[in-house]
C-alpha cells in the first residue's frame, strides 16, 4: 500500500484500512453479502511491487437476482452494454473481458433471462436487497439543499423542500465523486477532454454534492496530485433518434489486445497501451515550448485483423463498426481524417510493426506487465502485440475518464476535516466524496469500493462510540 501511495498517503487512514478491512469484510458477509475470492486476477503491480500477489488479493459479491430487489430492481442502474451477468473470476476464465462473443450463448441468455447481476453492480444490489430486509429507508430523488448546524456540530440535513432530517449520532456524506460536472472535473483533473460531452460512463448524478456541502461549513477540499486513476475513453453516438449512446474505457478491452496501439496528435505512441497506470502521467504532461498537452486527445488506431477476432465498442466481433468510427484504406488518408500528423503515424506504425514480429516492444515494454483483463493469444512470443498493417484502418479519438483525484479531507474514523485542522463533530465521508489519502496516487482493482466499505463502517461505529 505504500508503493502504492506514492508519498502521498495518511498513515493514520492507511493503517486503519490495512487493520479493519478484513473485520469489515467479514461484518457484511455476515450481514448476508455474499463474498467469493478471485482466482485468475493478478495485482496490478505483481513482480514489480513488494508484498505484490499473483492470486487471491480480490473478492467480488456473489451473482444476484434484480428479482431480489422487489421494487427496486428497476431504480438500479443497469449498463446496457457491459457483462454485467457474470462474475469477474468467470469473464478471466471465459477467455477475458474482450472475448465476449465467444461466450457460451445459451448460458449467457439464461443469465439475461433470470437478470443477474455481478460485479461493481452485483455488490450494490446485495447492500441495496440487505437494506430493504431490514426495513431502512432509501429516499430518491431527495435533493439536499445544507448540512444543518447547532454550536458547529452538523445536526442533520435541510432537505430541497426546507424539511430537516435530524440525525442523533452524525452524518455520512457518500454522494461519489464529481464527474459529471464539467466545471469541477477541469479545476480538479486539469486534464483537456475531461468529462467530455455525451459520455455514458459517469452517472450524471456525480456533480460533486458532498464536497459543496462540506466545503461550505469549512471541510477541506484535498486533492492527491498525479492520481492514476484515470482512464482512456470514447463514446459512440446512439445511431437512431432516442437510442443510448456507447461509452467504452479503452483501457479495459481495445488496447488491451493486439493489433491496436495508442498514438499523440504527433502520431507517436507514448506509453504501454495495456497498462492504463502507466498512461496517465504521460497524459498530464505540459510543453512549455508549445504550450500544450502533447498527449491530449490521443487517439486509438487499429486494424481489419482487430476486427476479426476481438470486440469495438462492446459488440459482438463481426458486428458492423460504428459509422461514426473513422476509416481509410491507407494510414496517411486515416491521419488526415483524424488531425494526425501523417508522417508520424506511418512512421510509428512501421516500428509498432516490427516490434510486432520480434516479439519485444523496445520502447514501452509492451506486454510484460502481469495484470490484464484481456485476453491475449496463447502462442509462443508476445501475445499482447500484433501487428496494424491490414486495411480497413481505423482510429477513435480518445478521452480522460474515470475517478475522482479530490474529495473532502477525513481522518482514521471518517470525520471530515476542517479548515482549522480539526474534525467537524458529527460529519463524516466515505467513498469517492473523500479524498483517498489510504491509497493516495496508485490504484489497484477494488481498492475503491473496499475504502468505501470501510470507511462507511468505521465512521458508524465511531457515531455509536466504539471507535
Amino acid at each position: 500500500m505504500r508503493f502504492l501511495g506514492g508519498g502521498a498517503v495518511d498513515e493514520a487512514r492507511l493503517a486503519a484500512f490495512v487493520a479493519r478491512s478484513p473485520e469489515v469484510l467479514k461484518f457484511f458477509a455476515d450481514c448476508g453479502i455474499c463474498f467469493r475470492l478471485v482466482r485468475g486476477v493478478t495485482d496490478h503491480y505483481y513482480d514489480k511491487a513488494p508484498g505484490s500477489h499473483a492470486a487471491g488479493r480480490t473478492v467480488e459479491a456473489e451473482l444476484i437476482s434484480g428479482v431480489e430487489l422487489g421494487d427496486w430492481r428497476d431504480r438500479v442502474l443497469v449498463p446496457h452494454d457491459v457483462p454485467c451477468f457474470v462474475t469477474a473470476e468467470e469473464q478471466i476464465a471465459w477467455g477475458g473481458i474482450n472475448s465476449a462473443s465467444h461466450w457460451d450463448a445459451d448460458l449467457v441468455a439464461e443469465r439475461r433471462r433470470q437478470d443477474l447481476r455481478g460485479k461493481g453492480l452485483g455488490l450494490i444490489c446485495r447492500f441495496v436487497a440487505a437494506l430493504r430486509e431490514r426495513g431502512v429507508p432509501m429516499l430518491t430523488r431527495q435533493p439536499v439543499a445544507r448540512l444543518a448546524l447547532d454550536s458547529e456540530r452538523v445536526t442533520g440535513v435541510v432537505m430541497g423542500s426546507g424539511e430537516l432530517i435530524a440525525a442523533r449520532r452524525g452524518i455520512l456524506l457518500a454522494t461519489g465523486g464529481y464527474g459529471a460536472d464539467p466545471q469541477m472535473s477541469w479545476e480538479f483533473e486539469q486534464l483537456p477532454g475531461f468529462a467530455h460531452e455525451g459520455s455514458e460512463l459517469i452517472p450524471q448524478s456525480l456533480t460533486g454534492d458532498g464536497l459543496v456541502l462540506g466545503g461550505e461549513i469549512g471541510g477541506i477540499v484535498h486533492k492527491v496530485e498525479n492520481s492514476l486513476r484515470v482512464m482512456l475513453s470514447y463514446t459512440i453516438p446512439a445511431e437512431a433518434p432516442g437510442g443510448t449512446a456507447t461509452s467504452v474505457h479503452a483501457g479495459i478491452v481495445e488496447l488491451c489486445s493486439p493489433h491496436t496501439l495508442l498514438v499523440n496528435r504527433h502520431g507517436r505512441r507514448f506509453a504501454d497501451e495495456t497498462f492504463f497506470q502507466g498512461i496517465v502521467p504521460q497524459l498530464r504532461l505540459f510543453d512549455p515550448e508549445r504550450h500544450e498537452y502533447p498527449n491530449l486527445p490521443a487517439y486509438l488506431i487499429f486494424d481489419a485483423q482487430y476486427l476479426e477476432r476481438y470486440s469495438v465498442a462492446n459488440r459482438p466481433v463481426g458486428s458492423v463498426v460504428p459509422r461514426t468510427v473513422a476509416r481509410a484504406d491507407t494510414l496517411y488518408e486515416l491521419a488526415a481524417t483524424l488531425r494526425i500528423e501523417p508522417g508520424g503515424l506511418q512512421q510509428t506504425v512501421s516500428r509498432f510493426n516490427r516490434f510486432a514480429a520480434s516479439g519485444v516492444d523496445e520502447d514501452f515494454h509492451r506486454g510484460e506487465h502481469q495484470w490484464k483483463l484481456a485476453s491475449r493469444p496463447r502462442q509462443p512470443g508476445n501475445g499482447s502485440l500484433g501487428t496494424v498493417e491490414k486495411p480497413p484502418f481505423y482510429g477513435i479519438e480518445l478521452h480522460p475518464a474515470g475517478g475522482s483525484s479530490a474529495g473532502l479531507l477525513t481522518d482514521a474514523h471518517a470525520r471530515v476535516i476542517h479548515q482549522r485542522r480539526r474534525p467537524i463533530p458529527g460529519l463524516y465521508a466515505s467513498g469517492n466524496a473523500a479524498a483517498a489519502t489510504e491509497q493516495g496516487i496508485g490504484y489497484q482493482a477494488g481498492l475503491s469500493l473496499a475504502a468505501a466499505m470501510t470507511f462507511s463502517y468505521l465512521a458508524v461505529r465511531h457515531m455509536l462510540g466504539h471507535g
